[in-house]
């Protein structure tokens, strides 16, 4: 009996360790992180997934961060963006309700009383935000001669991985 409960307060504090982690820039997993998917040879797909201890605005630059690093991997200095969703998807959490009742019964002869208590506890509601952005770029090997922003793939890894001190 000794030796399951600790294991199930390590497995506890484990998993409190990883839910109270803000997400970092690293490859989707539990706790989030980015994904792409080559559409065609010049336009990409870059989505980050945060979960609720990272701001918005992180996960968008997040986007944008790996979004120069897959046009820098190519062989690309510049890209624009052709679509942008930022979104942030909200999820609950209810613990669960427990109940008990302490009581007492007395006797005496033919008569017999009865005194309790009952506890309640849980049923707390925990609402998540956690924001997500996907974007769709176009990759150039040179400045393109277009309407709206045209992104410097080398500024903005430098600038974003100098922001968030990343290597």
């Amino acid at each position: 009996m000794k030796g399951g409960f600790v294991k199930f307060m390590i497995l506890s504090f484990m998993l409190i360790f990883i839910m109270g982690c803000a997400t970092v820039y690293k490859p989707s997993g539990l706790t989030g992180g980015y994904e792409d998917l080559k559409l065609q040879d010049d336009i990409y797909q870059v989505s980050f997934r945060g979960n609720s201890y990272i701001s918005s605005e992180k996960v968008r630059n997040y986007s944008l961060l790996r979004a120069s690093e897959i046009a820098i991997e190519n062989g690309y200095k510049y890209f624009i963006i052709l679509e942008n969703q930022d979104y942030v998807k909200t999820s609950t959490y209810t613990t669960p309700v427990q109940t008990n009742t302490y009581g007492n019964v007395s006797s005496y002869g033919t008569t017999g009383s009865y005194t309790g208590t009952t506890h309640v506890s849980g049923g707390q509601t925990y609402i998540y935000h956690k924001p997500r952005s996907t974007i769709t770029i176009k990759c150039y090997k040179e400045k393109p001669d277009v309407d709206g922003i045209v992104y410097d793939a080398s500024q903005i890894k430098q600038n974003l991985s100098e922001k968030y001190k990343l290597k």
